[in-house]
């Protein structure tokens, strides 16, 4: 798509619960980022539309499917959208449940300055104004996050009540990578700079997905040093211990030079006791798009957690009905 298309998508983009239609624009953006699972399942239900979270207008995408089992929240990381999660939003409607997604604030199609944030709690009211508008199901509710999105979820306990049957992980956020050197730089940098180059760092062994990445017409070139001031401020905020959501499934790539992985991982089990840890060897950040070996076996710990989580109905659920074109082990 041109970024003139996509321009015009988000311009035009009706308001989620009144929107019962999918217009060929926005067929054309499925297609685009093969997430048109409307069109090669025909008994989903799909809906696209925006949804207000204070003063962000967010992009939000929805598929219903007939007997479904459970729904799936799922919460991209940083610089991604919506449209990266393909791989992700196919694995759960393969499990036979409803998936709900949304671009974060200054992401994808969602407004906002691209890629900036002057308070991480504009994350977490996101994540609770998706959820009131959805207008998903009764059935169990769980959430899988990467990165970012994991720092969405814990603003999002902070200041909301937890309605998550189970939680994963992926990469969680607290400290980049070289954080001592990245606050010092971003000290220097702050009075003279609004942004700096981005570098486009081999964060997954999926050679596809990056060079995907270098094209997709919705990544941002600029890193806002605006991100850096509110993640160093949401550092600082954070508790030392249990923010009363229970225990989540950790999963961490050892290549990962994005996030302190080490340091990450130990903070989150603080945060959320009782979690549980996978560590895979040779995996890089961006574990929502890793290669297709790394991402299955990380995948087989994610239905193990369900079942210990209660939600077994839900991973030895027949694939029937609007779910049965699609394999789990793609």
């Amino acid at each position: 798509m041109t970024p003139e298309q996509l321009g015009e998508l988000r311009e035009r983009l009706p308001a989620f619960a009144d929107n019962e239609t999918v217009t060929p624009l926005q067929r054309e953006f499925c297609r685009f980022y093969e997430m048109d699972f409307s069109d090669r399942l025909p008994l989903v239900e799909y809906r696209m539309g925006a949804v207000r979270s204070g003063d962000y207008t967010l992009a939000v995408h929805r598929w219903l499917q007939p007997g479904a089992s459970g729904n799936l929240l799922l919460v991209h990381g940083y610089f991604d959208h919506s449209g990266l999660f393909c791989k992700l939003i196919e694995y759960g409607l393969s499990l036979n449940c409803n998936v709900l997604i949304f671009d974060l604030p200054g992401h994808g199609l969602s407004s906002g300055e691209t890629a900036a944030i002057d308070d991480f709690a504009d994350y977490g009211h996101a994540v609770a104004a998706v959820l009131e508008a959805a207008s998903l199901p009764g059935l169990p509710l769980w959430v899988m996050a990467q990165s970012t999105g994991c720092a969405a979820l814990v603003e999002y306990a902070r200041h909301h009540g937890w309605p998550f049957a189970a939680a994963v992980m992926l990469a969680p956020l607290v400290r980049p990578f070289g954080w001592r050197r990245a606050r010092l730089a971003h000290s220097l940098v702050r009075p003279f700079a609004g942004s700096v180059e981005r570098k486009f760092a081999p964060n997954s062994t999926d050679r596809e997905f990056l060079a995907f990445l270098q094209r997709d017409p919705l990544q941002s070139r600029r890193l806002p040093v605006r991100w850096v001031t509110a993640l160093r401020r949401w550092i600082a905020s954070l508790p030392a211990g249990d923010i009363g959501a229970g225990p989540a499934l950790i999963v961490q790539g050892d290549a990962d030079r994005t996030v302190d992985w080490r340091y990450n991982t130990a903070f989150y089990c603080g945060l959320f006791p009782g979690s549980q840890v996978v560590v895979l060897p040779g995996a890089g950040h961006q574990l929502a798009n890793e290669a297709p070996a790394l991402r299955q076996a990380y995948l087989k710990d994610v239905a193990s957690w369900l079942a210990l989580r209660g939600l077994s109905s839900i991973v030895d659920g027949t694939l029937t009905g609007a779910s049965s074109g699609i394999s789990r082990d793609k």
